[in-house]
């Protein structure tokens, strides 16, 4: 056990509560004594939230005393020390009032679930409204907690946070349960010639179990903001191997005529993904599209199938241009 000395004349938000305080009889007294405190590493769950603090929770007397502020965030009030009447005053807890509604711009709704909240007379708009009525991209960063519209973090914005303007192929239909672009494996992370990417920052593709599947490519909307696109581009460790794949990245500086900025050289399954590196200085517009070309049985050149196209049937082929980042 540790000493520690008491200031009754001394204390700021950060006081010291008894947990008897909460409940039972309160004593009331003056001056300055010193007690004996066991110190045992006390957690403070509040809600079943663990509720972290600087000043740490002792034991004295049988009782246990945390600095009552943090309670208070706890339970969403607010405690403040009254000098004048030498007394904590802790406020009642915050219980929002929530309504929820749909947000319009002109008339016409943002996108499809776009709603607004008004939380205790004050009106919040979802941030991905907001990006979309600017037009600008839109991203969550789980990791670190933070939304960007607009311009992205330092490491760059994935293509998901970007608006698909146009899709051809299977990007285009419904496939696999959904219409656009297709950002991540459901049975995992991509993985070329044995080495594994970052799943959701990576646009990826892979024919049809069953039906025939269409090459796809996405245009982007850019408007001339970004400078660059990187990544990593192969073909799966799940493709059958009986192709070779290529990346095509195109842009249009705004006159409508789409300009060939990058093509990757043609890979094939166990190849290391070739690294993509773009510049995309001025591009309104960027359109990335696939190519798979249908090797012969003796591994020759075969028939290339461009975006749009339709591939034979049972082919097994995914694609994974991986870890982009554009900035």
């Amino acid at each position: 056990m540790r000493k520690l000395t008491k200031n009754a004349l001394g204390y700021s938000t950060g006081l010291i509560a008894g947990v008897a305080l909460f409940g039972g009889v309160t004593f009331a007294s003056t001056g300055v004594r010193s007690i004996l405190a066991e110190y045992a590493n006390i957690g403070i769950n509040v809600g079943g939230r663990t509720i972290h603090t600087s000043a740490q929770p002792f034991i004295y007397n049988k009782n246990v005393y945390v600095p009552i502020s943090t309670i208070a965030i706890g339970l969403h009030a607010t405690a403040t020390w009254n000098g004048p009447k030498k007394s904590v005053e802790v406020g009642a807890p915050f219980v929002p009032q929530v309504q929820t509604g749909m947000l319009t711009y002109y008339g016409l709704p943002v996108y499809s679930g776009t709603h607004t909240v008004t939380l205790n007379q004050q009106q919040d708009i979802a941030a991905y409204a907001l990006a979309a009525i600017a037009n600008l991209p839109f991203y969550n960063d789980t990791r670190t907690n933070t939304v960007y519209i607009g311009k992205g973090p330092a490491s760059g914005l994935p293509l998901s946070a970007f608006y698909d303007v146009h899709d051809v192929g299977d990007y285009a239909r419904s496939f696999n349960g959904g219409i656009g672009p297709i950002y991540g494996w459901s049975q995992g992370a991509p993985q070329i010639a044995g080495q594994t990417y970052n799943n959701l920052d990576s646009l990826v593709w892979g024919t049809a179990s069953s039906g025939p599947s269409q090459v796809p490519g996405v245009t982007y909307a850019m408007n001339g903001n970004f400078t660059s696109m990187t990544g990593m581009f192969g073909l799966d460790d799940a493709s059958d191997g009986h192709e070779a794949v290529q990346l095509t990245i195109s842009g249009d500086t705004g006159n409508g005529t789409m300009k060939t900025l990058y093509q990757s050289p043609w890979m094939k399954r166990g190849v290391a993904a070739t690294p993509v590196s773009v510049d995309l200085t001025g591009m309104k517009l960027v359109n990335v599209s696939f190519s798979v070309e249908a090797l012969q049985k003796n591994g020759s050149a075969g028939t290339v199938y461009q975006a749009g196209q339709t591939l034979p049937s049972g082919m097994i082929t995914d694609i994974d241009f991986a870890n982009v980042r554009v900035h």
